[in-house]
C-alpha cells in the first residue's frame, strides 16, 4: 500500500513538474507576444530556451563563454551574434531581453563574453583580438547543427565595434550587421583630433580593466580627471592599467591605432549594415562617415545598400531629458521593428518592402518628426554664413555678441582668459561617464561665465531648419604656446532658455596636421576650422540661434594646459589670454546648412 502511494506521489509530482514547465513556456511565449504587440512586431511563434555557459573554441585554443537563446522548437534557425566585454549576464545591458526577443522571432542568439572578460578565457586588451575571435565565432555559429548558416551581428558601442572588426574579416556566413552607437574608426571614438574624451577614456578603463569589471560609484572623478600628468591618472586611482597608458601615449592617429581601425577596409566588408546613432552620441559623425563608406566602397552590392538611422538619442539610447521633450515617437524601442525587418530580410530572405525604402531616416529636432531621405547629408541645403559680431564684449549671454548674415567691418576683438584649473564645465553633451549626463541641457550656468563668448541671432522671423554638418571658421590668437578653442551650437527659446545642440574643440598645435604639430606665436592670429558636426534641428520662429566660443568643455574633452608640453606627460598649467577676431580681414563665421 505504501509502495503504491509512493509511486502515485511520484507520478503526480512528475505530472505537476511537466505541467509547470508547460505553463512556464506558455507564460514566456505570452510575455514575448505582449512585448511584440507593444513594439508592433510580428507575433512571436516560439517560446525561448537558454543554454548558458557554452564554450566556443577559437583558433589559438582559447575558449570564449557564450549563452545561447534558442527557439524552443526543432529545426535550423539563422543566428544573431552579440560579442561584449561587459558580461553576458549583465542586467544593465539587457542581453537577456535582446536574446529572448530575437529568439521568440525565430533566431538563435549567441551572447558571448569577449576574450579575457568574465567567463571567457584569455587576456583582455581592447579591440586587439576581436578580428580573429569574431571571425572564428561567426564560423562556429554558422556551422552548428541548429544554424541555417546565415549569421548576423547586433549591438551597441564596444559590442558594435566587434561587428565592424569582424565584418572586415569577410566571413561568408556573416550576412548582415546592426552596429549601434559605434564606428569603424576606433581612434576617433576616444580621441577627438588629438583631444581625449577624458571622462570616457579614464572611467571606461578603470571600470573595465578587471576581468569582471568594477563599480565606479565611489570614485572622486573631479579629482581623478584633474590628476597630472594624465598618463598617471590610472595610478592615482590605485592601479596601473597598461591599455590606458598606451592610449594616453598615442594621442594622434598612427600605427598603434591602425591595428584596430577598420575605416580603410570597407572594401572587404560584404555584410550590409543598418547603422544606428543619435544626435547626442559622440559616435554620430563617425557613424555617418561609416555609412558613406559602405554606400560608396562596400565590398558587395548588398553592403553598398547599407542604411542609416539617426534619432535624438545619447550613447545609451536615452531620449527623455529634463529640459527637452522629443515626444513618444522618439523612443529607441520604436526602432526595434526596423531591426527585426532588417534581419528578416538579410537572414531569412523575407522582404516586406524594406529593400525599397529610402536608405536614410533621421529625426528632426525642434519639429520632433522623422524624415526619410535618399542620402546623407542632404544636397539641397544652402550653406549659410552667420558672421560673429560684437562691440568687444561678447562675454556671457548678457554681452553684446551677435550672429548676423552681414560680413563684419571694423570691430574690436573679444577677449577672455582661459584657466586650465578652472575649465568650462560640460553641461549636457555626449559623455556618459564619470557622473556626466549626456543630452540636451540648459546652458545658463555655462553662459554666465566670463570665459565664454556668446553670439546670438535676433529672434527668427520664421522656422529655420539646419540639417547637415555645421562648421566654424574662427580667427583667434593666444598668449600661450598651445591652447584649445571650443564651440557649441545652441537653440535659445523665447524665454531665454539655451539648449545645447552640438559641440566640438580644436587643439591649436594640430591646426594644420597631426604629422607636423606646430606651436603658436604669442599674439598672432590664426584661422581655425572647427568641425562642429552634423545636426538636424528646426530653430522655431521666435527662437534664436546661438554660438558659444571658449577654450574648454571639461571633462567631455580633456584640458589643454597651454604649456605646449606632451599631452600625456604635461604638468605645467598656464593661463592663456585669448582673442577672437571678427573684422573685415578676419571674418569669423559659423556655416549652417539651411534647408529650403
Amino acid at each position: 500500500m505504501l509502495v503504491v502511494k509512493k509511486k502515485t506521489l511520484i507520478v503526480i509530482a512528475a505530472v505537476c513538474a511537466v505541467l509547470a514547465l508547460v505553463l512556464l513556456a506558455s507564460y514566456m511565449l505570452f510575455k514575448w507576444r505582449i512585448i511584440a504587440w507593444y513594439l508592433d512586431l510580428p507575433r512571436p511563434a516560439y517560446a525561448v530556451t537558454v543554454d548558458a555557459g557554452v564554450m566556443v573554441p577559437v583558433r589559438d585554443g582559447v575558449k570564449l563563454a557564450a549563452d545561447l537563446y534558442r527557439p524552443d522548437a526543432p529545426g535550423k534557425f539563422p543566428v544573431i551574434l552579440i560579442r561584449t566585454p561587459y558580461g553576458k549576464e549583465n542586467a544593465a545591458h539587457k542581453y537577456s531581453f535582446a536574446g529572448g526577443l530575437f529568439a521568440s522571432q525565430g533566431y538563435v542568439v549567441v551572447v558571448q563574453d569577449t576574450r579575457g572578460k568574465y567567463a571567457s578565457e584569455g587576456t583582455f586588451y581592447p579591440y586587439t583580438d576581436d578580428a580573429r575571435d569574431g571571425y572564428d565565432t561567426v564560423e562556429w555559429a554558422g556551422t552548428r547543427e541548429w544554424s541555417t548558416g546565415a549569421v548576423g551581428m547586433y549591438g551597441f558601442s564596444y559590442w558594435g565595434s566587434t561587428q565592424w572588426i569582424a565584418a572586415a574579416e569577410r566571413n561568408a556566413h556573416l550576412k548582415a550587421i546592426v552596429p549601434i552607437m559605434t564606428s569603424q574608426n576606433i581612434y576617433r571614438r576616444w580621441i577627438y583630433d588629438g583631444i581625449f574624451h577624458i571622462a570616457d577614456v579614464l572611467a571606461w578603463h578603470y571600470e573595465n580593466a578587471p576581468r569582471a569589471g568594477r563599480s565606479t560609484d565611489r570614485v572622486d572623478w573631479n579629482k581623478a580627471l584633474r590628476h597630472l600628468p594624465l598618463v598617471e591618472a590610472d595610478n592615482a586611482l590605485g592601479e596601473n592599467i597598461p591599455a590606458y597608458d598606451d592610449w594616453i601615449t598615442h594621442p594622434v592617429p598612427g600605427p598603434y591605432w591602425d591595428r584596430v581601425n577598420v575605416d580603410t577596409k570597407a572594401g572587404r566588408m560584404t555584410a550590409p549594415a543598418l547603422i544606428i546613432d543619435g544626435w547626442y552620441d559622440y559616435y554620430l559623425d563617425l557613424a555617418a562617415a561609416d555609412y558613406h563608406r559602405m554606400r560608396t566602397a562596400g565590398g558587395s552590392p548588398e553592403a553598398r545598400r547599407s542604411m542609416l538611422l539617426i534619432g535624438p538619442w545619447t550613447h545609451t539610447a536615452t531620449s527623455k531629458f529634463d529640459d527637452v521633450n522629443f515626444g513618444g515617437g522618439a523612443s529607441f524601442m520604436k526602432q526595434v521593428k526596423t531591426i527585426i525587418r532588417w534581419f528578416d530580410f538579410h537572414l531569412k530572405g523575407k522582404d516586406d518592402g524594406i529593400s525599397r525604402e529610402k536608405p536614410v531616416r533621421y529625426f528632426v529636432m525642434g519639429k520632433n518628426e522623422w524624415r526619410d531621405a535618399d542620402e546623407w547629408p542632404p544636397r539641397n541645403a544652402r550653406q549659410a554664413s552667420w558672421f560673429l559680431h560684437s562691440g568687444g564684449d561678447a562675454n556671457t549671454a548678457k554681452g553684446n555678441g551677435l550672429l548676423s548674415p552681414d560680413a563684419p567691418g571694423v570691430e574690436k576683438p573679444d577677449m577672455y582668459t582661459y584657466d586650465p584649473d578652472n575649465p568650462v564645465p560640460t553641461v549636457g553633451g555626449t559623455s556618459i561617464y564619470a557622473g556626466l549626463r549626456a543630452g540636451p541641457a540648459n546652458q545658463a550656468s555655462v553662459e554666465a561665465r566670463p570665459d565664454v563668448l556668446v553670439y546670438t541671432t535676433p529672434p527668427l522671423d520664421a522656422d529655420t531648419e539646419v540639417t547637415g554638418p555645421v562648421k566654424l571658421e574662427l580667427y583667434a590668437s593666444s598668449s600661450a604656446a598651445d591652447t584649445d578653442f571650443s564651440a557649441q551650437l545652441a537653440d535659445v527659446r523665447p524665454d531665454g532658455t539655451s539648449i545645447n545642440i552640438k559641440a566640438a574643440v580644436v587643439r591649436a598645435r594640430y591646426r594644420d596636421s597631426f604629422e607636423n604639430p606646430a606651436l603658436m606665436e604669442k599674439g598672432k592670429a590664426y584661422r581655425f576650422t572647427i568641425e562642429i558636426g552634423a545636426v538636424s534641428n528646426v530653430f522655431l520662429k521666435g527662437h534664436r540661434i546661438r554660438l558659444q566660443v571658449s577654450s574648454s568643455n571639461f571633462p567631455e574633452f580633456g584640458r589643454n594646459l597651454n604649456s605646449g608640453e606632451d599631452t600625456g606627460k604635461g604638468v605645467k598649467v598656464v593661463k592663456a589670454d585669448q582673442q577672437v577676431f571678427h573684422d573685415r580681414v578676419r571674418p569669423s563665421r559659423m556655416i549652417l546648412p539651411v534647408m529650403p
